[in-house]
């Protein structure tokens, strides 16, 4: 059953942006499985660093959950400041995105343990997805996505998608996602409304799990 509608106002999907967990040199870790190992022989001694309250900042906490391993959050500002103490030492853990962090990835400079999309990523293929390492129900992607007041007409929705989407194939957009690292996929309203659905239980369920408050 296809869940929403036109009229919800759900236009289209832009773009999705996926994560990927990292780990400092300093941790004597090559995969993600030896990691948890070595987190759960070491408790309390590794930092994870992220704005509060962001999509990292809720992964990070309900992967420790599930995985029941003793990693201490450490709040940050941004995305920016979190990733120059991951460089810098501070901290050993850390979750973004892959635009901010495939090029430190790839220089060597920080090591990845897992991605959280669908797939693999063609840049590193040889780092399994959480869900390849056996771990279920975590969020994957930041969605960005266009919407429009609710009760606008059905059709006016269908033109706006149609747009959307044509727009999203040309080159110059593509080749502007594809320097983001962002990943595109066309959609239908209706299509788009069942997502936006799926996501919502998906990111509430892992709030309530990983205890995540607003205090």
């Amino acid at each position: 059953m296809v869940l929403g509608s036109a009229s919800d106002g759900r236009v289209a999907l832009v773009a999705s942006v996926p994560f990927v967990l990292v780990i400092a040199p300093s941790v004597p870790a090559k995969t993600l499985a030896e990691f948890i190992a070595y987190a759960k022989a070491n408790p309390g001694k590794l930092n994870f660093g992220a704005a509060i309250g962001t999509p990292p900042h809720l992964i990070g906490e309900l992967f420790k959950v599930v995985t029941g391993t003793d990693i201490v959050f450490v709040p940050y500002k941004g995305a920016a400041a979190a990733v120059a103490d991951l460089l810098g030492g501070q901290i050993q853990v850390g979750m973004t995105s892959k635009a901010v962090l495939l090029p430190l990835i790839q220089e060597g400079r920080l090591r990845a343990v897992a991605v959280t999309s669908d797939e693999r990523w063609p840049e590193l293929p040889d780092v399994p997805t959480v869900r390849e390492s056996g771990f279920e129900g975590m969020p994957g992607y930041l969605w960005l996505g266009l919407l429009a007041p609710a009760h606008t007409p059905a059709a006016v929705i269908d033109k706006l998608n149609a747009a959307v989407n044509a727009g999203l194939k040309s080159p110059e957009v593509q080749a502007s996602m594809a320097k983001l690292r962002l990943e595109t996929k066309g959609m239908t309203p209706q299509e788009f409304a069942a997502k936006l659905a799926d996501e919502a239980r998906l990111w509430a369920a892992a709030v309530k799990e990983s205890g995540v408050t607003s205090d």
